[in-house]
């Protein structure tokens, strides 16, 4: 059993400075820092790649706090939709669809063909469980993912006794992801690819993950996940059947 320990946190003069907020940084400059370099090795322009990220990365936010809206107290955002909104907390689940739709929106004004549409969402998605990994590795130091109470070998014995932190679940499980991103990444892959991949394993990951709430999520909306993420590799495959160039230019070092 692991055992529980209050969430690191230093003062700089009049700035309290939690940890989960250092790695919830560097979660996002590992992410925009990996996207953006990926992107210039396969030939797209750095600027290009970051208004399309912080597209995503704008959206997924607005996402993020609108399903913890709707979620959390859904007669207070009917009743009071911007008060509920304002004081909302954030869901991963609405930020991945959202952020998701983002970028579809933006690919679609400008202009660009299912090839290049699902290359870009590749370059974005194969970085996240790189990053993502301090970003989760911040809600097992601040606990504020905690699950139900179990004697499991990897509960954390918190002051009201051992549950699962599931900040902690997932921090373990994404190093494993991104072990196995990196080893794929290690030859040409079909567009599609990674975001399949990602979907398809992740949103699996997550539907489990969930089972393990003190109150589970009422509806699948990770099955929409893990649906896009097939939709993407069986366009990924059927493109590879056809023939088409449907590969990407390089399998470069992106790490």
């Amino acid at each position: 059993m692991i055992p529980y320990f209050p969430q690191p946190s230093v003062y700089l003069g009049p700035f309290h400075i939690y940890a989960w907020g250092v790695l919830a940084a560097v979660n996002a400059l590992v992410a925009f820092y990996m996207i953006v370099r990926r992107a210039m090795v396969r030939g797209i322009s750095g600027e290009e790649m970051f208004r399309f990220c912080f597209t995503m990365f704008a959206t997924g936010i607005i996402g993020a706090h609108l399903a913890s809206a709707i979620m959390d107290n859904p007669s207070r955002f009917l009743a009071h939709p911007m008060i509920a909104l304002l004081s909302a907390g954030i869901r991963s689940l609405g930020g991945v669809l959202v952020g998701f739709l983002g970028g579809l929106a933006w690919c679609r004004l400008a202009h660009l063909s299912l090839f290049e549409t699902l290359r870009r969402f590749d370059i974005v998605l194969y970085p996240i469980p790189f990053a993502w990994m301090f970003g989760r590795l911040g809600c097992f130091l601040a606990h504020d993912h905690r699950g139900f109470f179990t004697t499991s070998w990897i509960a954390v014995n918190f002051p009201e006794g051992p549950r699962y932190d599931l900040g902690l679940i997932e921090f373990l499980f994404l190093i494993l992801l991104a072990l196995v991103f990196y080893l794929l990444d290690r030859r040409p892959r079909p567009v599609g690819f990674f975001i399949g991949l990602y979907g398809v394993v992740y949103g699996g990951f997550r539907i489990w993950l969930d089972t393990l709430h003190v109150e589970p999520l009422r509806f699948g909306g990770w099955a929409v996940v893990v649906a896009i993420g097939l939709l993407c590799w069986a366009i990924s495959y059927r493109q590879v059947r056809r023939r088409q160039p449907f590969q990407q230019t390089s399998a470069a070092p992106t790490t």
